[in-house]
C-alpha cells in the first residue's frame, strides 16, 4: 500500500489497498495515514450500499443522517444526484462546512463514494482546521478556547430553507418549525490524536454562545477566511468507482458547482461522533 500526499495541509491517495475484507495490517496502516492526512482517497473500488455500511461499522458505527432519504433498503446510504438536465447551478455540499455540526453528536467520519462522474469538475476542497489553529497567534488561542458556539440547521433545513428547492433529484425534509442550537467549544480536542481544531463553519455555525450575531460575525467571518487559504486546503477530483473518506472533527469541505450539463452520482455515509470536547490550554 502506496500513501501520495495531495497537498502540504491535508489530504492522500491511498494506492492499492481494496476497502472490501481488508486485513488487520491493512486496516492499521489506514487508520494510521487518516490521523496523518485526514482526507483519504480510494481509487477503484467496486463497492455497494451494503459495502459501505460495513466500511461505516468498521470505521466506528453508522452515524444518524437527518433530514435526507437514504436507499430503500439502506436507508443510512444517501445517494446524492444532480442530472445532466437540472436547471439549478447549486450542488448538495457546495458552500464550505462541517457535517452536522447542529447534532449533539456530529459525524466523526463522511465515506462519499463515486457512481457517475462528470468529465471535469466537481471536485471537493477540503480545509484542514488544526493547521489553521496553529497559525493563530497565542492570543487568539487562548481567547477562543474560552468560547463557545452555537450550531443549528436552521439555514439549510428550517422551515424557510430553500436549499431542497435547488436540488431537483434529492429528497429534503425540512423542520416544520425552528430547530434548536447546539452549544460546541470554539476548539475542540481530537478525541484520538487530542489536537486542537478551530471548529466553526459558515453553514451551521450561527453566533458564539453569549454574544449576539452582530457581535459574532465580524470574528466568524475572520475565522472562516483563515480556514479556506489555500495553505490549508487540498482539492480532490473524482473519478468513478473512487471512494473519499474525511475526519469530520477538524476539516470543513465543499462541493464544487462547476459542471453544468452533465450527471453526478454519489453515495454518503457517516460514521457515529462523539460529543465535541474543549482543548485547554497546558
Amino acid at each position: 500500500m502506496e500513501i501520495i500526499p495531495i497537498a502540504k495541509s491535508l489530504g492522500a491517495e491511498v494506492i492499492g489497498a481494496q476497502l472490501v475484507n481488508m486485513d488487520v495490517k491493512t486496516y492499521s496502516s489506514i487508520e494510521k495515514a487518516f490521523s496523518r492526512y485526514l482526507v483519504l482517497c480510494f481509487r477503484d473500488q467496486q463497492l455497494g450500499p451494503c459495502d459501505l455500511v460495513n466500511l461505516a461499522r468498521k470505521f466506528g458505527g453508522v452515524g444518524e443522517t437527518p433530514y435526507l432519504s437514504g436507499l430503500e433498503d439502506y436507508p443510512d446510504v444517501v445517494p446524492i444526484v444532480k442530472e445532466a438536465n437540472e436547471k439549478s447551478q447549486h450542488t448538495f455540499g457546495s458552500g464550505w462546512h462541517t457535517d452536522f455540526t447542529f447534532q449533539k453528536k456530529p459525524p466523526a467520519r463522511t465515506l462519499l463514494y463515486a457512481l457517475d462522474v462528470p468529465p471535469k469538475g466537481g471536485d471537493t476542497l477540503f480545509a484542514n482546521l488544526q493547521d489553521a489553529y496553529e497559525s493563530l497567534s497565542t492570543g487568539m488561542q487562548e481567547s477562543l478556547s474560552r468560547l463557545r458556539a452555537l450550531h443549528s440547521s436552521i439555514r439549510s433545513y428550517g422551515p424557510n430553507a430553500s436549499l431542497k428547492n435547488h436540488l431537483e433529484n434529492m429528497t429534503i425534509t425540512n423542520e416544520k418549525e425552528e430547530p434548536g442550537f447546539e452549544s460546541h467549544p470554539v476548539i475542540r480536542k481530537h478525541p484520538v490524536t487530542g489536537k486542537p481544531s478551530l471548529w466553526i463553519n459558515p453553514t451551521y455555525t450561527i453566533r458564539f454562545d453569549g454574544m449576539t450575531d452582530q457581535e459574532s460575525q465580524p470574528l466568524l467571518d475572520y475565522l472562516n477566511d483563515l480556514i479556506t487559504e489555500a495553505r490549508f486546503t487540498c482539492r480532490v477530483n473524482w473519478k468513478r468507482n473512487s471512494l473519499v473518506m474525511w475526519d469530520n472533527r477538524c476539516t470543513q469541505h465543499s462541493a464544487s458547482s462547476d459542471y453544468a450539463g452533465h450527471r453526478r452520482e454519489m453515495w454518503r455515509i457517516t460514521t457515529a461522533g462523539d460529543t465535541p470536547a474543549n482543548f485547554e490550554q497546558a
